[in-house]
């Protein structure tokens, strides 16, 4: 082989071999002897599977045949294709044949592709951390959203989502013209019971309260808390005005034995009711009309439901 060619390959960055077609190895350049530790001269003319015994793939060695018989190239991804001739050096692999007159010769080009991979790895493991942290901030968008639009005791919206969904049920009301109404409930007992048995069974009570409101009205009903004792129940869509009283009544049955603590408790409770469109045009002349009906209520006694027209 020319020695000029010899030359030129030892300064190729990449690593290349020279066989001829028996497999014996003509050429070694330096970049090869860099990445498999072997210099030149223990690797010339030797076989090229007793020097790199992990090419015996069934796979490489008919690439080789054919390129060596038919000149058909092959290629060997890093990726695909570890370790065949170094453990610790990514290495894209091309076998492809060189003629020199009648002489059939084979040269396997060995590019280093390390770095690629170190890269590769690094954007991978850039894009998990994103991954992680973006996870992160969803979490604490839904962690503030909650903070922001429910109560903390009690799981149920607060009053600026109250407020935000009462809105929207009150305008599809007027759009199709059907009643919409609002009780609001107060705790007649609640300040005796936070007094008596401490604010832990004071705030027990008001989950358990949250639960039979919850329980006991339609699904598309809002029940929100409204402050301390002060519960809110938004009913769109009722069909006549007195269709609150089955509502409030369940309630009232459940509210009057609860289980707290292996203590058990009568919750009493004052209700007052307003209605679109006979109380008012906007959310808040319902509230202050229901809030208003909730005070006549316990003006003669308390624990009993007052609609605002019945004053």
């Amino acid at each position: 082989m020319d020695k000029i060619l010899f030359d030129i390959l030892n300064q190729v960055n990449e690593g290349i071999i020279i066989l001829d077609d028996t497999l014996k190895i003509l050429f070694w350049n330096t970049h090869m002897e860099y990445i498999t530790n072997l210099k030149e001269s223990q690797v010339l003319n030797n076989n090229l599977y007793e020097i790199l015994p992990n090419l015996q793939k069934n796979y490489f060695k008919e690439s080789v045949n054919v390129a060596i018989e038919k000149g058909h190239k092959s290629f060997f991804s890093a990726a695909m294709h570890k370790g065949l001739i170094s453990n610790n050096i990514e290495l894209n692999i091309r076998v492809s044949q060189l003629k020199n007159h009648r002489l059939k010769y084979l040269m396997i080009e060995c590019i280093d592709v390390t770095n690629q991979f170190i890269r590769i790895n690094q954007l991978k493991e850039h894009a998990q951390n994103l991954s992680i942290l973006n996870k992160k901030l969803r979490e604490k968008e839904i962690e503030i959203e909650k903070l922001a639009y429910y109560d903390k005791l009690t799981g149920i919206a607060n009053r600026t989502l109250f407020h935000s969904l009462a809105e929207k049920l009150l305008e599809s009301a007027k759009k199709d013209g059907s009643i919409l109404g609002l009780i609001f409930i107060d705790v007649d007992n609640f300040k005796f019971i936070n007094d008596n048995y401490g604010h832990k069974v004071g705030d027990k009570l008001l989950i358990e309260l949250t639960k039979i409101l919850t329980k006991f009205t339609r699904t598309n009903d809002i029940v929100a808390r409204y402050g301390g004792d002060e519960f809110l129940i938004l009913l769109p869509d009722i069909k006549e005005l007195s269709n609150y009283e089955f509502i409030a009544s369940r309630i009232k049955a459940e509210a009057s034995k609860v289980t707290i603590d292996h203590m058990e408790f009568e919750i009493l409770l004052s209700m007052g009711v307003s209605f679109y469109p006979n109380d008012g045009e906007n959310i808040d002349d319902l509230i202050s009309k229901a809030d208003k009906a909730m005070y006549n209520v316990k003006g003669i006694g308390g624990n009993k439901c007052m609609c605002y027209l019945n004053e």
